[in-house]
């Protein structure tokens, strides 16, 4: 069995898709899938203070961040 390598995160807020991973999921039409969306947690890899994503460096140990 092989796997699909292709990255559909560029469609997740498509109303068709919605419509059709409603479909696929319940075997009915017009079913509303409810898609999760999960945010990831950057943490510097120094002192390990939770950012925003925006940074360059910690404001807290002042370490690059990659």
């Amino acid at each position: 069995m092989s796997g699909s390598c292709l990255d559909l995160r560029q469609y997740q807020d498509s109303a068709d898709m919605s419509a059709i991973i409603g479909k696929l999921v319940s075997g009915k039409s017009g079913y509303k899938a409810v898609i999760e969306k999960k945010k990831e947690v950057i943490k510097c890899k120094q002192c390990g203070k939770i950012l925003e994503g925006t940074e360059k460096f910690c404001p807290e140990c002042g370490n690059k961040v990659k």
